[in-house]
Order: C-alpha cells, then structure tokens, then sequence
C-alpha cells in the first residue's frame, strides 16, 4: 500500500515539471516569414543602454541623497552626544514629556497596559 501512494506523490509532484515543458513547446517555433528582419544594434549603442544609463541613473540618485548631509555638513560620529532633539515615532503628541506624565486615576484604578490589561 505504501509503495502505491509513493508513486502517487511521486506522479503528483512530477505533474508541474510536465506540465511546464509541454507548455514551453510553441515557445521554441520559428517566427513567421512575413515578419521583417530587425536591424543589427551598433556596439556602443548596446553598451550605452545596458551600462552608461544605469551608471549614470545610480550615481544621480546617489548625489540627490548624499547632497543634503554635504552642504549640511552635520553628521553624527560614534562616541559623540548625540545634539538633536529625541525623536518617537508613533509616540504621544505631545512628545516624551507627555510619556512620564500618568494620570493619577489609571495608576490607581489598575487599568494600566498589559495583555491582561494590568501588570
């Protein structure tokens, strides 16, 4: 019985694989011969499209991110303070301050945070 369900995996898992390379035959017909013949790419033209573009396009983006800390001239190195505000995304509105501020009638009435909700 085993041997039986193991050529059905076998034949189920194999499936795809068939299905994909019969799927894949029209992919290998010629082209028709009222089609007309493209024209040969010069070399330079091939090398500008896949090379110089995409070098220039990167060292572009690269300068338009870079340039704001460039005339700045600000930026933080390890083991100084740190000279900008705290900053807390998602945070209280009213920034850190409002965090250390707890209203007296949470703390007392125990419905403060937790996945019981109470510590």
């Amino acid at each position: 019985m085993t041997g039986v369900l193991r050529r059905v995996a076998r034949a189920v898992a194999l499936t795809p694989a068939v299905l994909l390379v019969t799927a894949a035959g029209p992919a290998l017909a010629e082209a028709p011969q009222q089609w007309q013949k493209s024209p040969s790419v010069p070399p330079l033209h091939f090398l500008l499209v896949i090379f110089v573009i995409p070098a220039g396009l990167f060292i572009v983006i690269t300068l338009l991110v870079l340039l704001p800390s460039m005339i700045r001239g600000q930026k933080y190195e390890p083991g100084l303070a740190w000279r900008n505000e705290p900053e807390w995304f998602g945070g209280p509105r009213g920034g850190v301050e409002t965090a250390d501020k707890t209203a007296p009638e949470a703390v007392e009435g125990g419905n403060r945070g937790g996945a019981s909700a109470h510590w």
